[in-house]
Parts: structure tokens; sequence; C-alpha cells
């Protein structure tokens, strides 16, 4: 493991701890690189790095905060980076997700039972409450296999 990677690895673990909470000011470079026993450089990618995602947000001349870790704009940042991902495959996958979502969640409309429907509206809400960037990943792919369970259609579970 890099020291870069590290540096994101001891971040997220104080993010998920609830050391740091959204709207959180980092501690000042010098502190914190030392605090974490990193390199100024090492945290600097790191901070670089967690703000290209969405987790930091550098605002120059007044620190680096702890993002709102909304469900949204983090996905937003995961849809993107498999977008620009050197991995076609990757890329690919999502590609195939966006163009059979809307069909899956057409027949899901016509055919979702309510316990389905009750377990769609508790995903929403456990992607609203996602204290880490885990959990919303895990909820969201909960709620997309409900959209697709719902849809009745074992072809296009399989995918």
């Amino acid at each position: 493991m890099s020291v870069t990677d590290e540096a994101i690895l001891r971040i997220k673990e104080l993010i998920m701890s609830g050391e740091l909470r959204p709207g959180d000011r980092l501690p000042r470079e010098k502190e914190f690189a030392g605090q974490l026993g990193l390199s100024r450089n090492s945290l600097r990618e790191a901070i670089r790095a967690l703000s290209l995602i969405r987790v930091l947000d550098v605002r120059h001349g007044d620190g680096t905060y702890v993002a709102s870790l909304r469900p949204e704009t983090l996905l937003e940042s995961l849809s993107f980076a498999a977008e620009v991902a050197q991995d076609e495959a990757i890329a690919e996958q999502f590609e195939v997700r966006r163009l059979l979502e809307p069909a899956a969640t057409a027949l899901a409309a016509t055919r979702i039972s309510d316990e389905q429907l009750a377990e769609l509206v508790s995903c929403i809400d456990r992607m609203e409450r996602a204290d880490t960037p885990e959990d919303l990943v895990r909820d969201d792919i909960d709620f997309h296999d409900t959209i697709v369970a719902a849809a009745g259609n074992q072809t296009l579970a399989s995918l």
C-alpha cells in the first residue's frame, strides 16, 4: 500500500469512526500530518484525492472540511469515476446499467408488491442517513436490486 493510500485510509477511518463528521474542519496540515504520522506531501495527496471524490471540501484560504457526504453527491462522483476509468469493462457496465435501469423501473412500476415498495422506501431512507460511503453503496445496491426483483424478469436480474 502506498503512503498516500495509507493517508486516505487513515482519514477514512476518522470519518467512519465519527471523529470527523460532515462540516468538520480538518486540523492544520502540519498538525494533522503529525497526528497521522505522515509526511505533509502524503497528506496533501490524500486530501487532493478525497476532494476529487467529494469526501473533502478544500476551501482555499479557509481550510479543508469534511463534505456533506450526501448520497447523491458521492454517487455522482462514483459514476464520473467509472466513466473516465481506464478499465473499459467498468465503464461499459455503467453504460449497460444506464440503458437498462429505465426499462427495469418501468416494469417494476407495474409489478411491484407492497413489500417491495416498502423496501424501496426503506432503502431511500437508509441512503439519506448513510454515515459512511460503504453504507451508501450497500444501500444503493439494495435499492437497485429491489427494483430489478420487482421487475420480475429473471434475465434482467441475472445481469
